[in-house]
């Protein structure tokens, strides 16, 4: 299976100079464990959970601190025709969980977890969040 088959097209991303707060709460909201960053229009880092609980390890203050300090710069990137094994292989090697997607012309097409990775591996006919 091709990352293109899990990738739905929208992409939530924050800019740079969001607060950690609001960045923390879209998360919630959105029951994601990641956000692209963008500067400009266009990518330059991912703000993930675990960046969330960094930033409270070092007690940032989560109103005024923002995302641009605790992301992942330059994230590792994706191709929409990589194979499910290909990107499992991208995020066991670089030690990550979440890959943003971009086509041939750089355009952001998608992000892809690990558990997107693991339900496509194990079969669309097991429901998420049944187990």
């Amino acid at each position: 299976m091709r990352l293109s088959a899990l990738v739905g097209g929208y992409v939530e991303k924050v800019d740079v100079t969001t607060p950690l707060a609001e960045a923390a709460q879209r998360m919630v909201s959105g029951q994601l464990g990641s956000l692209v960053v963008t500067r400009n229009g266009r990518v330059t880092g991912i703000f993930t959970e675990h960046d969330v609980t960094r930033a409270a390890a070092h007690h940032a203050d989560m109103d005024t601190a923002t995302v641009d300090e605790w992301m992942t710069d330059f994230p590792h990137l994706a191709r929409p025709d990589w194979t499910i094994e290909e990107a499992a292989d991208a995020m066991v090697e670089n030690g990550i969980r979440h890959l943003p997607i971009m086509d041939e012309t750089g355009s952001l097409v998608g992000i892809v977890s690990i558990k997107d990775l693991v339900w496509a591996m194990r079969g669309p006919e097991i429901e998420p969040g049944t187990g």
